[in-house]
């Protein structure tokens, strides 16, 4: 069996627990220690331990360390693939942490925020592809509404439209924007054809 499809099965390994889905949703939002989701699922912090390295090696949990806590949050964009693009092959199946990509967004968005956009290319990719998972797949914004969920995180939205349609993250034709697929480029949904 290969590898791909290897790291595909361990993502769906790791949801097929209820006590799994349970921990996902409570660090969906925010962070959480594994001594405070042990006393909020009811479970002793062996088990939630144990739980919370299965998702973790399925590349569906962040782990940072702060002071002697380490604090979970759900990896939203790992989270956010197609169902039918991971099985099928046309997405890739999520990865466990990435230590760089942690260090940009510590040091870049604080409270939710983006405190600046960073100057180098590789940082500034990051956030962008952090800052992107804020779109639905398959759903079409108009600009104002795009303004209004990009204007949560940082004043500058013109800029952060701009990098975003350059690194192709979000497309845009006709004052509509929308987050293409993983595996496609999908035209304007007037284009049909």
């Amino acid at each position: 069996m290969s590898a791909d499809l290897t790291a595909r099965a361990s993502l769906f390994r790791a949801l097929s627990h209820p006590a799994r889905l349970g921990l996902l949703r409570l660090v969906w939002t925010r962070e959480a220690s594994g001594d405070e989701l042990a006393r909020l699922m009811n479970l002793a912090p062996a088990t939630v331990s144990h739980h919370l390295a299965q998702l973790t090696e399925a590349g569906l949990i962040l782990t940072r360390k702060d002071g002697h806590h380490r604090l979970h949050r759900a990896h939203t964009a790992a989270l956010d693939l197609n169902l039918a693009d991971v099985v099928r092959g046309a997405a890739p199946a999520p990865t466990p942490d990435d230590p760089y990509r942690d260090r940009v967004l510590r040091a870049f968005l604080k409270g939710g925020r983006l405190t600046t956009l960073p100057a180098q290319r590789k940082k500034k990719d990051v956030i962008l592809h952090e800052l992107v998972t804020l779109f639905e797949h398959g759903r079409h914004y108009p600009e104002a509404e795009v303004n209004a969920i990009l204007g949560e995180v940082y004043a500058d939205v013109s800029t952060l439209r701009r990098e975003m349609i350059g690194l192709g993250v979000l497309k845009r034709e006709r004052g509509v924007y929308w987050r293409p697929a993983a595996d496609a480029d999908p035209a304007y949904p007037g284009d049909a054809g």
